[in-house]
């Protein structure tokens, strides 16, 4: 049975179909035929995951982290790295949420980078990057007008 793995590719706006033999690329569509790879299962989960890790860098500036200082008459917002920040159990960190719009609230370094990377893959599902669909066979070719 034919195999056809479409993988989501959002940095590219496109996507790649990794199918189960040469033979399945040469019935493909003309205009796929680029988009094409011979593989299998395998390579289709290194492919999505390669895609994700470029659609998450390339979305970087909407995943944002605040740590939050109380100051004399309120608190301030700092938007920080958490690669760069000091282990610690008791800052107080807000992640943004880029699919619900809110900040979403962590106390500590390690419930902060937890939440950040949930709230990653989060957005993942909500962007449809975080699987890949199959299909055993093309679609029909159309049929001309007489």
């Amino acid at each position: 049975m034919t195999t056809i793995y479409i993988v989501p590719d959002l940095a590219k706006s496109t996507c790649q179909y990794i199918c189960d033999s040469q033979q399945t690329i040469d019935e493909a569509p003309i205009y796929i035929k680029p988009l094409c790879f011979v593989g299998n299962e395998a390579d289709a989960n290194t492919k999505l995951t390669t895609n994700q890790y470029d659609w998450l860098n390339q979305q970087a500036s909407i995943f944002t982290v605040n740590l939050q200082t109380t100051v004399e008459g309120g608190v301030v917002w700092t938007l920080i790295d958490l690669n760069t920040e000091p282990e610690n159990t008791d800052r107080q960190y807000f992640v943004y949420d880029p699919t619900d719009g809110l900040h979403e609230p962590a106390t500590g370094l390690d419930a902060a980078k937890t939440l950040f990377a949930q709230i990653q893959q989060e957005y993942l599902v909500f962007t449809n990057m975080d699987k890949y669909n199959t299909q055993t066979s093309w679609p029909p070719k159309p049929i001309p007008p007489v």
